[in-house]
C-alpha cells in the first residue's frame, strides 16, 4: 500500500495521542459500531424483567469498573499503537486514526460536529483535518445542505490507511480470543455491546 506525507503507508517511525476517548479496538466501545452504526441493548437497565440488585452486585461494579479501566488505558498505549503501525506497514498518529475512522464512518461530516463529538474546539479539530487533507487521507466537499460551509469525507487513501489499522487491530483481537473457549467468546459478543449500550441509554 502507497500513500502521500507521513499519515500514509511506509516503512515505520511514531505518534501521539488525542484528548477524545479512544476506542479500543475501533470496534464500538467509543458509541459507534462498524461503519458508525450504533450498537444497540436492551436499553435501560438490560437485564430480564424482575432481576434486581444481588447481593454481589458491588463486587461485579468494581471488578467491571477496572477491567474498564485496564482496557482504556491499554487502548491508548503508545507501545501497542506502534505496535499495529508496524504490523500494517502504516503511519498513522492515534490522533490521526481517532479523526480519519470518524470521518469515514460519519461523512460527510462538518467540523463543528465532529469537534462537538469528540469533545474538542474547533481550532483543534480544525488542524488535524487540516493535517489529515494535506496528506491526502480526507478531502474538503461542499456541504450539501449549505453550499457556504464545509465537509469532509475520507479518501479512497484515507480507506485504504483506515482499513490497515483496523485489520491489525482485528487480528490482535482475534488472536487473544482465539485461545478462549467458543461459549466464552459467544457471551463475551453478547454482553459487551449490551453494556455499551445500555450505559448510553443511562447518560440520556
Amino acid at each position: 500500500m502507497r500513500g502521500r506525507g507521513r499519515y500514509a503507508a511506509q516503512p515505520v517511525a511514531s505518534s501521539t495521542p488525542v484528548n477524545a476517548p479512544p476506542d479500543p479496538v475501533g470496534t464500538g466501545l467509543d458509541g459507534t459500531g462498524p461503519g458508525g452504526r450504533a450498537v444497540r441493548g436492551r436499553g435501560p437497565g438490560g437485564g430480564d424483567p424482575g432481576t434486581g440488585a444481588g447481593p454481589d452486585l458491588d463486587d461485579t461494579v468494581r471488578a467491571v469498573e477496572a477491567a474498564i479501566t485496564d482496557l482504556f488505558r491499554l487502548a491508548s498505549s503508545r507501545r501497542l499503537h506502534q505496535a499495529r503501525q508496524d504490523r500494517a506497514g502504516i503511519r498513522l498518529s492515534r490522533t490521526g486514526w481517532e479523526f480519519l475512522r470518524r470521518v469515514d464512518d460519519l461523512g460527510p461530516i462538518r467540523v463543528s460536529r465532529l469537534a462537538g463529538l469528540m469533545d474538542l474546539s474547533l481550532p483543534v479539530t480544525s488542524r488535524a483535518l487540516q493535517r489529515l487533507e494535506g496528506d491526502g487521507l480526507v478531502a474538503r466537499r461542499a456541504d450539501p445542505a449549505d453550499g457556504r460551509a464545509a465537509c469532509f469525507v475520507a479518501t479512497p487513501e484515507g480507506r485504504r490507511t483506515r482499513a490497515g489499522l483496523q485489520a491489525a487491530m482485528h487480528d490482535e483481537l482475534g488472536a487473544v480470543l482465539s485461545g478462549w473457549p467458543a461459549p466464552d467468546r459467544r457471551v463475551l459478543a453478547e454482553v459487551l455491546p449490551r453494556l455499551v449500550a445500555d450505559m448510553r441509554a443511562g447518560s440520556g
